[in-house]
């Protein structure tokens, strides 16, 4: 469907966007006030798919492959526009976005991408740098195919938006903060945390970075600047448990989880209006009763349910997130995978799981219905030497692995039915040596 196409009629006048109203400068009034309206428009870049929405406020406008411009038609007060929905395989991301009209604003900007990728290369200090290729998932190395960076990267987590980056470090407390654009990453500056970090996370609205403290017992809590530098908040750390190397925070943006992996426990924390992290009435979860080594962890898109990759068990425990954000077990409590398992993520559709298995070079494959995880008729396909990490992109359909042993990428097309199929080309070089995380948007 070509959105950039629909009209609305006002005055007898076909205007080229859904708009909240029409005219250009004016005022509205009522008995006490007279508001100032003013027309809310700007450009748009690099749009060659459908399916982007942007918003302001409760207005939202489609906008369709092609589309130059937009336009909310004369609007009053303050104003901030957003993506509400990404266009089909490509990342979009505003800028000038916000404030309060005073006069007619035109230099909002909508810019658009395909998608990327980076892998992070512990042992040569560098992060690979990817563009995906669209129609077939394959994974080029850009004309600057590798960054270096100043100490061993251990993970990546992009921005929603795809306008930041952040790299956390294996042997060193720095977070590295970088502009993301279509010829790689840029260098914005780092802040640090209270110690080596194996684990990132992003609030959904972008606005909070947190890190796992891995040798200090802490999660280091960020606000994310609008120029993308994180600064520390007030306070500056919350307890975590012994060895925390994983963390996600809700889609809904209200619970924060951490797993500690040498006290086989789970973090739970609520997320503060201001982004702030407050342990829960009950401050962990204990999962020794269902396997230990917990590795890596995903949630679910309607934040109703934790799953865990317990590499010590060969297992991924199932858990249910309750109405006041304590877990809860599953029945039944956990679901087979393959040796070690280290990584996982969910479809974006919410039906279908994967996990990397890094001691059988695997990745396991599941159907989730109600919750609940359950083995596909092909129950994993093969990866390179060693995974550790995988990622899948924004549209649900690729998924990549991080090959640490054989410093390589897996990829991976995904069928109607979910099950992967290796690309043409089945695996690539990370462009570095012993690659951890990996990340795609």
């Amino acid at each position: 469907m070509q959105f950039n196409t629909l009209a609305k009629t006002c005055a007898g006048v076909v205007l080229p966007f859904v708009m909240v109203a029409c005219g250009g400068g004016g005022s509205s009034s009522s008995s006490n006030s007279t508001t100032e309206s003013y027309v809310l428009s700007g450009t748009v870049s690099g749009l060659t798919t459908d399916g982007l929405v942007i918003s302001n406020g409760s207005s939202t406008l489609a906008l369709g492959s092609g589309a130059s411009s937009f336009s909310f038609g004369s609007t009053s007060g303050s104003y901030a526009i957003k993506v509400a929905t990404q266009p089909d395989g490509q990342t979009c991301s505003v800028s000038n976005g916000s404030g309060t009209l005073a006069a007619t604003v035109s230099n909002v900007a909508v810019s658009c991408r395909g998608y990327m990728a980076y892998v992070t290369n512990g042992s040569s200090s560098s992060i690979g740098q990817f563009s995906v290729t669209s129609g077939s998932g394959l994974l080029v190395p850009l004309s600057t195919a590798t960054i270096s960076t100043s100490y061993q990267p251990s993970t990546i987590m992009l921005t929603s938006d795809g306008k930041y980056a952040y790299v956390a470090h294996g042997n060193n407390k720095a977070i590295a903060a970088y502009s993301v654009s279509s010829a790689g990453l840029s260098s914005l500056g780092s802040v640090n945390g209270a110690s080596n970090s194996y684990a990132l996370a992003i609030s959904p609205g972008n606005s909070y970075l947190y890190s796992a403290d891995y040798s200090a017992v802490t999660v280091s809590q960020f606000t994310i600047g609008t120029d993308g530098l994180p600064a520390a908040m007030s306070p500056a750390t919350v307890t975590a448990g012994v060895n925390p190397n994983g963390m996600v925070v809700a889609p809904n943006g209200k619970y924060a989880y951490v797993i500690n992996s040498s006290a086989n426990t789970i973090s739970q924390y609520s997320v503060g209006s201001n982004g702030a992290l407050t342990a829960l009435s009950t401050a962990t979860f204990d999962v020794s009763s269902i396997g230990t080594g917990p590795q890596a962890l995903a949630i679910d898109q309607n934040s109703s349910y934790l799953y865990v990759a317990l590499l010590g068990s060969n297992k991924v425990a199932q858990l249910k997130i309750g109405s006041t954000g304590l877990l809860s077990v599953m029945s039944p409590s956990s679901v087979i995978a393959g040796t070690s398992p280290n990584g996982i993520v969910l479809s974006s559709n919410g039906k279908y799981a994967y996990v990397t298995n890094g001691g059988s070079s695997t990745v396991s494959q599941y159907l989730i219905s109600s919750g609940a995880l359950t083995a596909m008729s092909t129950s994993s396909v093969a990866t390179g030497n060693g995974p550790v990490a995988l990622a899948i992109s924004p549209d649900g359909k690729y998924v990549y692995t991080s090959n640490y042993t054989a410093s390589t990428i897996s990829q991976f097309s995904v069928g109607s039915a979910g099950a992967l199929t290796a690309l043409s080309t089945a695996s690539i070089s990370s462009n570095g040596t012993y690659p951890t995380g990996i990340a795609v948007r």
